[in-house]
């Protein structure tokens, strides 16, 4: 598969994500080494583990096996139990590039898609193969998720057409399969840990970027206060907030764990809670004696004392929340969907972009000093400032990476960064360096 390819897939699934609040996807640095067995095993875990899911353990020889049969019959794997290996569910895409068919099974799947078992929008078929990808019962450790897939150039006639990739999603049990029955592990992918968030000193004067892997960068006076470089994280760092004497900061994954480091007390998580929808960003209160966390359905959770003034959690999103920002002069909140569309709870609507029709989507948002504004960034780097001044965006310039995060410093001062780790200044924030 040319790079161009790989490319062109990433910026459809990376975009279908981001209307979910889903981070952007970066694949194992051997990507291109790896059979199209194991690239789909990197692909599904990617998309599971952005959502605060387990990953899959690995490739099973057996069901490898029920996966290369079901592609070679052009239809969903027959499942049926072998061993210690007990299936769950399969599916059966016609495309062998294994990020068009994890477009197809998590992006396609509902009615008018490519599921040929949704025929309407009600059917019952409709998401269920992105339902069995993305299936979490064996969340809770008590299971070793083992997949096995498989591509094949079916008969002509099938369902699927000729060509066809394949896979069959298991549990095997507690503890650890044998060397000897499994083909892969997802141990053997080395996956890059691209930049997801970014935190300014009270100052202006420095700046910390967080990768998903936990991994902090300091600029400037901003100091490392330390990181979860090379510890296990049961889901992807997401987003971070330095306490407001600039001594620390916390990390949040998705799965709403929270992390400690420097003068950042630890107010509570929800990383024991079973969330509907993955966490994708967190506010602090003035006094940085409290935080609020935010998840893509709307849902708010506070500790400390943060107090809680409303959420979106059920109420119907045209598009999932993606931020959260603190308004320093009331105490209260602001959310920000994906299209731009502003939630203010205990404080004042300045603005949205919910019904511009946007280029990219928004991605993140920071308030002004004492509930002044706000402004929202896109993944573009398109900014869009509301009651406070507009310093200027990159929202008309080629990217290498897309804009995932934003930070700022008082009223003009804000810098924006790309996952790859590139910084961005306007107003008269000051360049300290980058992650890239």
């Amino acid at each position: 598969m040319s790079a161009a390819c790989i490319d062109s897939a990433l910026y459809d699934i990376n975009y279908a994500r981001s209307l979910e609040g889903v981070g952007p996807m970066s694949l194992p640095t051997n990507y291109a080494e790896l059979t199209i067995p194991q690239q789909f095993l990197a692909v599904v875990n990617l998309e599971r583990t952005a959502r605060g899911l387990s990953p899959e353990y690995g490739l099973g020889s057996a069901m490898d096996h029920q996966a290369l049969q079901g592609a070679g019959a052009g239809t969903d794997p027959y499942l049926v139990s072998s061993g210690n290996f007990v299936d769950t569910g399969g599916v059966a895409a016609g495309s062998i590039n294994p990020l068009v068919a994890d477009y197809s099974y998590l992006y396609e799947d509902g009615y008018g898609g490519n599921n040929l078992a949704c025929t309407s929008s009600t059917a019952s078929g409709c998401w269920l193969h992105r339902s069995i990808i993305l299936n979490s019962a064996c969340a809770t450790g008590s299971c070793t998720l083992v997949m096995g897939a498989a591509s094949s150039t079916s008969p002509a006639g099938t369902e699927l057409g000729q060509n066809v990739l394949s896979a069959v999603f298991g549990d095997y049990g507690a503890g650890t399969p044998p060397s000897s029955e499994m083909d892969f592990l997802n141990s053997s992918l080395s996956y890059p840990a691209s930049v997801v968030g970014m935190a300014s000193t009270p100052t202006g004067n420095g700046y910390w970027l967080v990768r998903s892997n936990g991994s902090v960068d300091a600029f400037g006076i901003a100091a490392n206060d330390g990181d979860l470089s090379g510890q296990s994280l049961n889901a992807p760092i997401v987003a971070m907030a330095a306490t407001p004497d600039g001594g620390g900061y916390w990390l949040v994954s998705a799965d709403g764990g929270i992390f400690t480091f420097g003068d950042a007390y630890y107010y509570g998580s929800a990383g024991n809670l079973q969330l509907d929808s993955p966490v994708v960003g967190m506010a602090v209160t003035p006094d940085g004696k409290g935080y609020w966390l935010v998840a893509s359905d709307g849902g708010v959770f506070s500790f400390g004392d943060a107090h809680f003034y409303g959420s979106m959690g059920a109420a119907h999103l045209n598009q999932p929340i993606v931020g959260v920002a603190t308004d320093s002069a009331t105490g209260g909140y602001w959310l920000v969907a994906s299209d731009g569309g502003i939630f203010s709870f205990n404080a004042p609507f300045y603005g949205s972009t919910g019904g511009i029709a946007l280029r990219q989507p928004i991605v993140g948002m920071e308030a002004g000093p004492s509930g002044s504004g706000y402004r929202l960034v896109a993944a573009d780097g398109g900014i869009f400032s509301f009651n406070l001044p507009f310093e200027g965006s990159v929202g008309g310039t080629p990217l290498n990476q897309p804009i995932v995060a934003m930070a700022a410093e008082g009223t003009t001062d804000y810098w924006l960064v790309a996952r790859d780790g590139g910084i961005f200044t306007f107003g008269g924030a000051g360049f300290y360096g980058s992650g890239a």
